[in-house]
């Protein structure tokens, strides 16, 4: 059961972007712009806005997401604004490394916005059930990484952090899940539907079935997440390089 202001609705279907409309490499905020939480093209926003739009679909904790928004207007916007393609600034907010999207090439300013299919693939393959655990998912990253330069402590922070995002968001209890077998898993371990990927992550759309996440995300959450990612990656590694 969600426990945010989140519900699907007629007044904010999914609409993709279309030439002029900026965006960026991260799928939650495309996302809230393809569903119009946020003005579609994606140009002239407000910290507040961001801030708005993550508490109310992603059930991000008000301090946590005005953090979030602040810092990525601040590091990356200009004038107290943001045009989502400005987060794609190579090396400001984003990084190398990314599940789903290229590296930026050598001397480029800005690095890929479109998802890359090969990556997306690479990622759903991880597992050969119809869901991922956060154990796949750290897998996923491990793997992605080591073929890709090395990050710096801080980036490593910010990768590890996305990645709970994405389990505290779209992660939901193997009683719950859409998916078969998923009561193998261990049963307090959450399990992200590859479905929600696809469509999240592939598309940039909130995905059908997916009703808002079952809690609100903090800071506390987010340490929690990263050094509990941080062990699990310390055990995948030697198995990748």
């Amino acid at each position: 059961m969600s426990t945010t202001s989140y519900t699907p609705d007629d007044k904010h279907t999914w609409c993709p972007a279309t030439a002029g409309d900026s965006r960026s490499p991260c799928p939650a905020l495309n996302a809230l712009a393809n569903h119009g939480y946020i003005p579609h093209d994606g140009r002239d926003l407000t910290a507040a806005q961001l801030s708005q739009a993550i508490q109310k679909v992603y059930g991000i904790e008000r301090v946590f997401a005005s953090i979030l928004a602040y810092g990525g207007v601040a590091r990356c916007g200009a004038g107290g604004k943001l045009n989502l393609h400005d987060l794609a600034a190579h090396n400001l907010v984003e990084h190398d490394g990314s599940l789903v999207h290229a590296d930026a090439g050598e001397g480029q300013k800005y690095a890929p916005t479109n998802v890359d299919p090969a990556l997306l693939r690479q990622l759903l393959d991880t597992s050969s059930t119809d869901y991922l655990s956060l154990k796949d998912l750290t897998q996923a990253q491990v793997s992605r990484q080591a073929a890709s330069p090395p990050l710096h402590a801080l980036q490593s922070i910010v990768s590890k952090g996305e990645l709970d995002l994405i389990m505290e968001v779209f992660g939901i209890h193997p009683s719950e899940t859409l998916v078969p077998n998923a009561e193998e898993t261990v049963h307090d371990e959450l399990v992200v539907p590859k479905s929600f990927l696809e469509q999240w992550l592939g598309e940039e759309r909130l995905p059908d079935g997916w009703n808002g996440p079952s809690h609100q995300t903090g800071l506390k959450e987010i340490i929690t997440g990263v050094r509990s990612i941080s062990k699990a990656e310390s055990a995948e590694r030697p198995k990748v390089l």
